[in-house]
């Protein structure tokens, strides 16, 4: 199967360990060929796409964009209403979250209630 990549948008997760604290516009200087988003959005071709990174704590040693899961909701809420698409790291509770052990509750009820998108990626790759 032939594919052409269009656009690519990065979402940073819990191993990204070197994005903490970096400022933004470095981070984006170093992912050239990428969009990345942190807690924003972007609009293309008039698609509403936003993406965050964070999760909740856990036993790991991996804890970029991690923060207890009752301070989830103070990230969540930045998310805008007219999202078309919704990237996160961390999963909404009971949505592809290990049999609700790794989701957000916070998430989740955002999700249902408020932003009705029509697509949601989830996407967490590890090699």
């Amino acid at each position: 199967m032939n594919c052409t990549i269009v656009l690519q948008i990065f979402v940073a997760g819990n191993h990204e360990m070197s994005f903490v604290g970096e400022a933004i516009d470095r981070i984006r200087a170093r992912l050239k060929h990428a969009i990345y988003l942190q807690d924003q959005s972007v609009v293309v071709e008039g698609l509403h796409i936003y993406g965050s990174p964070w999760s909740g704590k856990r036993r790991s040693a991996a804890r970029a964009f991690a923060t207890p899961f009752p301070e989830l909701g103070k990230y969540w809420v930045l998310i805008p209403n007219e999202t078309d698409l919704l990237i996160t790291h961390s999963p909404p509770h009971r949505v592809l979250d290990d049999r609700g052990t790794m989701g957000c509750p916070l998430l989740r009820e955002l999700v249902i209630k408020q932003i009705r998108s029509d697509h949601y990626l989830l996407f967490l790759l590890y090699r």
